[in-house]
């Protein structure tokens, strides 16, 4: 692989223990290991994962493996915290008080339980709770992975070639649902139109931002076009009132006329079998990399 290539992979990212059943699985792209080893999340997104290779987004021992992988090879890298997440630093860990945590805007709205594990940001750096009583929280402020060794396992599955994957690849990777937008590239121009999520999230201002940061810098893009659609939705057609009408029938026709013929015609029977005219049909319609902080 070469700085800028743009693939999917798979990978499994391990905490390494004393002794090999130790290790601890802490991300993965495949589900069934994921659930095996209660990491699942419900709604995430499994299978390979969209990556840039040497954009200095992965660990540094990770990112100097990747430079040197090959398409479709099973590879395994073990990497030193210093070549990882660092060392942990004491000094990282803060104590405050258990009124400070409360005015927090995740446990404000008690979206979030003050308990270990629970993640915060204090003075605009992000941490995490790892003992909490009535009086005081102590919160660390190193990485959760820092101090600990590192082994990675990992495929690079495909590679993507032409400019149309390269934007997919890049859409899929900031917002995970590349099917549902529409993708055109003429030349170093790519046309996009969001699909409808886009519209209404609060995050899209800054994700478009780094989506096309990456389209210029990776997938050669000059000129890039994010697309609004507003399309009016078809009137649906009252079915009810175009039902044929039932046709009149005059029972009182040839009555007298058969009478004075001399035929006895009985035409009650004719009516009785009942003419069912079914209910019109209505149509229906019904109608996500390992992060490095």
């Amino acid at each position: 692989m070469q700085k800028g290539d743009i693939v999917r992979w798979d990978y499994e990212g391990w905490i390494v223990g004393a002794k090999p059943e130790d290790n601890e699985l802490f991300e993965t792209t495949v589900e069934t290991l994921a659930k095996e080893k209660n990491i699942d999340k419900e709604g995430a997104l499994y299978g390979p994962a969209p990556l840039v290779i040497g954009a200095d987004r992965m660990v540094k021992g990770l990112e100097t493996s990747l430079l040197g992988a090959e398409l479709g090879k099973d590879i395994e890298v073990t990497v030193p915290p210093a070549d990882a997440y660092g060392e942990r630093d004491p000094k990282k860990v803060e104590v405050h008080s258990m009124a400070e945590i409360m005015r927090l805007p995740e446990f404000k709205k008690g979206e979030e339980e003050i308990a270990p594990g629970a993640r915060v940001i204090i003075n605009n750096k992000a941490g995490y709770i790892i003992s909490a009583n009535p009086g005081r929280v102590r919160v660390d402020f190193n990485h959760q992975l820092a101090g600990k060794t590192l082994r990675y396992k990992y495929t690079i599955r495909t590679k993507a070639e032409s400019a149309h994957d390269k934007v997919a690849f890049v859409l899929e990777m900031y917002y995970g649902k590349p099917g549902d937008f529409k993708v055109h590239v003429k030349g170093e121009e790519a046309d996009i139109v969001l699909m409808e999520q886009c519209k209404y999230d609060p995050r899209w201002m800054l994700t478009k931002l780094q989506i096309v940061r990456d389209l210029r810098e990776y997938a050669g893009m000059g000129k890039v076009r994010l697309v609004e659609e507003y399309i009016k939705p078809e009137e649906k057609k009252d079915e009810t009132a175009a039902a044929p009408a039932e046709p009149a029938h005059d029972h009182e026709h040839g009555h007298e006329h058969g009478d004075e013929h001399g035929h006895d015609h009985d035409h009650e029977h004719d009516h009785e079998h009942g003419h069912e005219h079914p209910e019109p049909k209505t149509e229906e319609t019904q109608k996500a990399e390992p992060p490095k902080e």
